[in-house]
């Protein structure tokens, strides 16, 4: 089982004031270090909107983007696949890249107008920049104690998906966003560790779905996006009463869960309830 793990915030909304030498921008990148004793796994979960700032923010926090072991990422949604065309261009010829095979269908958000959000280059143009393209609709074990979700059912009543839509043989449907996954991340000594990264499904629905395939029943950390930004009270209520009831030791919400639904978070689950920044380190 994984030993020790060390999640640097490289893009986020807000960036952290400690370090001023990092941007904020609309989106999510997180650099994951998997220690195993001798041996590190290097693994970055989206790569943000942008080319520019993923770049910028991973060079001002030190991080060798050619050291990259695999790129991860969450769904098909620009703010957290907008960047990894730049980062093509610094990694090592050959980078996997794990992505839903559905990410790449045409996506667009109806709120408040029609707008296109989906991935902003094709997957050819990834393979012809160097990535390799792995799809993964399941689950999928990337090293010792860590896995991608693959497909998240839709289980908890509350955690519904709305204003999204796709395009499939010439006609516009409702997105239900079924590319949509986690990391699930089994810690030694401390339990089931979840990354998310808008968590479209629900962030109950990928905690359980994570604690289901791992087998791990002690959630010790959720780290990431709970897009609870556009959700009313009602839910955002029965979000923090379900994470209270998981009993997690730390909460990490950031990108789209909005600040109305993290000042809920944080009134029912404490100081162990923090945004996420650009910028910080957090080390499990």
């Amino acid at each position: 089982m994984l030993q020790e793990l060390q999640l640097s915030i490289v893009v986020e909304n807000s960036a952290s004031l400690s370090n001023n030498s990092v941007w904020g921008q609309h989106g999510l990148s997180i650099f994951l270090e998997l220690g195993y004793g001798h041996e590190i796994v290097r693994l970055l979960w989206d790569t943000g909107a942008s080319s520019e700032v993923m770049l910028h923010n991973a060079y001002a926090m030190n991080i060798d983007l050619f050291d990259l072991d695999l790129i991860c990422l969450s769904h098909g949604h620009y703010d957290h696949s907008g960047g990894l065309m730049g980062i093509l261009n610094c990694a090592r010829p050959g980078l996997p890249v794990l992505v839903h095979p559905d990410a790449f269908c045409p996506k667009y958000k109806t709120r408040p107008d029609l707008k296109y959000i989906g991935i902003p280059f094709t997957r050819e143009q990834a393979q012809a920049a160097g990535a390799v393209m792995l799809d993964g609709r399941k689950p999928v074990e990337i090293a010792s104690g860590i896995m991608t979700t693959g497909e998240i059912p839709r289980i908890v009543p509350f955690e519904t998906v709305e204003g999204f839509r796709t395009v499939r043989d010439g006609k516009c449907y409702p997105d239900a966003i079924n590319d949509d996954q986690a990391l699930a991340i089994g810690l030694a000594g401390k339990g089931l560790v979840v990354v998310s990264g808008c968590a479209h499904s629900g962030i109950i629905n990928t905690i359980q779905h994570a604690k289901k395939i791992t087998g791990i029943d002690e959630l010790y950390a959720v780290i990431g996006g709970f897009h609870l930004m556009s959700a009313d009270e009602k839910r955002i209520e029965a979000t923090a009463e379900e994470l209270v009831e998981l009993d997690p030791k730390l909460v990490r919400p950031g990108h789209c869960t909005g600040s109305r639904a993290v000042c809920m978070l944080q009134r029912a689950l404490g100081q162990r309830c923090q945004p996420l920044s650009a910028g910080e380190i957090i080390i499990l």
